[in-house]
């Protein structure tokens, strides 16, 4: 009989590369179209977030409350400096979480959400309806990352979505860009999270928005070229997630 041989994997030193493959021109993703793409959004890490108990999939190492995170790459931010791009205001439809969660559709207007919800069984229980309408700023933004200089920025691609409690939030950022004028990619802001109480005296975490200055004519031409490809819906926001974030907002 033939003797079994254990399969080893391959080491490190193996797989990887100290430095990264930058010279090729992106073969295999030539089938790869810009619709195919979604916007990751940033979010805040609260009290009964997932991504804090490692028994949950969206667990992320090293997360604590009151820190923000990619939804998509899941990178961990305790602040950041963004470039807003595009305001956008929807009506989403969430169906509440804790009956399976997801996203419904999005409306130009209340109305039409309103339309829409009408054709949806909705009954209510102890947690609430199964749906709900939420008025959402979604705001398009470039994040400038560390390394970035004003010649040669580095940034990613984000989405700040403000509902709910953070609703506040977005009209004081829209306040301040009016009052600075220029595009709305104009300026630079830091954004911050810090400890906020509801009416009822419950804690949470929300964002704190600060202008910084004004950006260099290479950021201004990264969030040009991200306004273009926003506006004409060739890139949107990533909501396959959302939901876990809205229903979290609720208690708030």
């Amino acid at each position: 009989m033939a003797k079994a041989i254990a399969s080893k994997a391959p080491t490190e030193v193996a797989l990887f590369s100290d430095a990264p493959q930058v010279d090729g021109v992106g073969r295999g993703s030539e089938g790869v179209s810009t619709s195919d793409l979604v916007i990751p959004r940033i979010e805040i890490i609260q009290d009964l977030s997932p991504q804090r108990r490692k028994t949950e999939p969206e667990y992320i190492p090293g997360a604590e409350e009151g820190m923000m995170f990619n939804t998509v790459t899941k990178e961990l931010y305790p602040d950041l400096i963004f470039v807003p791009v595009l305001f956008r205001k929807e009506f989403i439809i969430w169906k509440n979480r804790k009956k399976g969660g997801g996203f419904m559709g999005s409306f130009e207007t209340m109305g039409a959400a309103e339309s829409a919800l009408s054709k949806l069984d909705n009954p209510s229980d102890k947690d609430g309806p199964l749906y709900e309408i939420q008025d959402t700023h979604q705001n398009f933004c470039l994040v400038l990352k560390a390394e970035s200089t004003a010649e040669d920025p580095v940034v990613d691609e984000v989405v700040l979505s403000f509902s709910k409690s953070k609703m506040k939030i977005g009209r004081q950022l829209n306040s301040i860009i009016k009052m600075r004028g220029g595009d709305r990619w104009s300026s630079a802001y830091k954004l911050e999270v810090v400890a906020a109480t509801n009416k009822n005296g419950d804690s949470f975490f929300n964002y704190k928005v600060t202008p910084i200055g004004y950006v260099s004519p290479a950021t201004a031409a990264l969030a040009e070229r991200m306004y273009e490809e926003v506006k004409s819906f060739r890139k949107d926001v990533a909501r396959d997630d959302v939901a876990v974030a809205a229903e979290e907002e609720t208690t708030y």
